[in-house]
């Protein structure tokens, strides 16, 4: 078998497809790949293009890098389609975030679940549904991994709709155990853990470092009594503080009988109370992203790429969080992987519907994926099956562009009060109809 094509759509990312061309070129398994860098944006892609071309001469690689406007061509035989893309942009997401904060939702990131992430898979998922009919068309054997949020609901409509094999791939829950590991002076490698759940509400059901459970040695260190302090003093503590992204998962730990798998920002979202006012969310201390932020670090992302072309010699090649190229290597037939898996539930989870995607881990190799067994406590089950169900739901409104079963979703919603639920949704269409050509027909 000769060196896979890889595609990667939204190649005109500045924040993405520096650090996945850059994995790409260090996998000595992928060496001599085709990689396609695919966008609507020739002049971002133009950028992307040219900095991809500087790490691939200064690494010396035979991997060829390619750009196109033409999806036709990023495609046609295609092995592996690496997808991060956002319909809309951040003009789409500040309605998203704007429109709730109205109706006293405040979202801490707004891309998931909740009132944001409604809006987003409405966008969304009738894009990822074209895009893989278009590999079925183009490279119907090839891969999706998919890394765009909300990660569940596009990876969900692919598997769903069509005959394209695709993962959801999200390096949360490894970051997650890499944080406690390191908050106790250790590395991964010392560490055992089971988690369960769905993408940014994953839980980590056991997780053993050094032999001993976490949460024993979390109590040992004193936990209960850092949990009590204001916000800005728990932040400040010199124990505990490098945990403060996680504070509130921590303490729900205690009710729940299992560790966070992500922080939370993300798991908040999926939580009824946290998000309920500006009041609220500062009583917790959460931090929440603007789209000011977003725009701001978008600008600084492009300013960073041109400043490496403008700069002379040896450029560092950025490290990433995704091992896109550890995945591609895997079922190209490279290394077995093991790591953290959104996939298809195959009973991995027996508590949760058949075929809905979820989170645990499982490896990857060239037979496909494999998922680990990671039952979910009862505990647990009674807050995420609900997500599931809106999930599917979610779905199904997307792709019908059904008002009714939109509604449905976001009334049901932890973080919607019920008599908000139609005028917020009524707000979001209307903010974001460009976006939405199913529910103008």
């Amino acid at each position: 078998m000769g060196a896979p094509k890889i595609t990667l759509v939204g190649g005109g990312s500045f924040g993405w497809t520096p650090a996945v061309v850059a994995n790409i070129l260090r996998c000595a398994h992928l060496e001599g790949s085709e990689v396609v860098l695919f966008d609507l944006d020739p002049e971002a892609l133009a950028l992307t293009h040219a900095l991809a071309r500087r790490y691939r001469a200064q690494s010396g690689s035979a991997t060829t890098l390619v750009q196109t406007t033409r999806r036709e061509q990023a495609l046609a035989g295609a092995d592996y389609v690496v997808v991060t893309i956002s319909t809309g942009g951040l003009d789409a997401m500040q309605v998203d975030l704007e429109v709730p904060e109205r109706y006293g939702v405040c979202q801490t990131v707004g891309d998931t679940v909740g009132p944001g992430g409604l809006a987003r898979a409405l966008r969304n998922v009738p894009v990822f549904l074209d895009l893989a009919r278009a590999m079925e068309k183009h490279c119907p054997q090839a891969w999706m991994l998919n890394c765009s949020n909300p990660l569940s609901a596009l990876t969900r409509v692919v598997g769903r709709e069509t005959s394209i094999r695709a993962l959801g791939l999200c390096h949360g829950v490894r970051n997650q155990v890499k944080d406690l590991a390191r908050f106790f002076g250790l590395g991964l490698e010392h560490c055992a853990y089971t988690n369960t759940g769905i993408d940014h509400c994953a839980w980590l059901t056991e997780l053993v470092i050094q032999g001993r459970p976490a949460s024993e040695l979390l109590e040992e260190k004193g936990l209960e009594a850092w949990l009590q302090l204001p916000p800005v003093q728990a932040k400040e503590d010199p124990v505990f503080g490098a945990l403060y992204p996680s504070r509130c998962g921590l303490w729900l730990s205690r009710q729940l009988g299992a560790l966070p798998g992500i922080g939370d920002r993300h798991l908040v979202e999926f939580l009824p109370g946290f998000l309920d006012g500006a009041e609220r969310v500062e009583s917790w201390g959460l931090k929440r992203t603007s789209i000011a932020e977003r725009r701001q670090n978008r600008a600084r992302a492009r300013a960073r790429i041109e400043d490496q072309l403008n700069t002379p010699g040896e450029l560092k090649l950025p490290e990433g969080s995704d091992n896109v190229a550890g995945w591609i290597a895997a079922l190209d037939g490279g290394p077995v992987i093991e790591d953290n898996l959104n996939v298809p539930n195959l009973g991995q989870i027996p508590q949760l519907p058949e075929g809905a995607v979820v989170e645990t881990r499982g490896l990857l190799d060239a037979t496909g994926f494999r998922p680990l067994a990671s039952p979910m406590p009862r505990e647990l089950e009674a807050i995420v099956r609900p997500h599931v169900l809106r999930q599917e739901l979610t779905v199904e409104a997307a792709l019908e562009g059904s008002f009714a079963k939109a509604l449905a979703a976001l009334s049901s919603d932890p973080l919607v009060r019920p008599e908000h639920a139609r005028p917020l949704l009524e707000a979001l269409l209307a903010g974001t109809r460009q976006w939405l050509p199913q529910f103008n027909r």
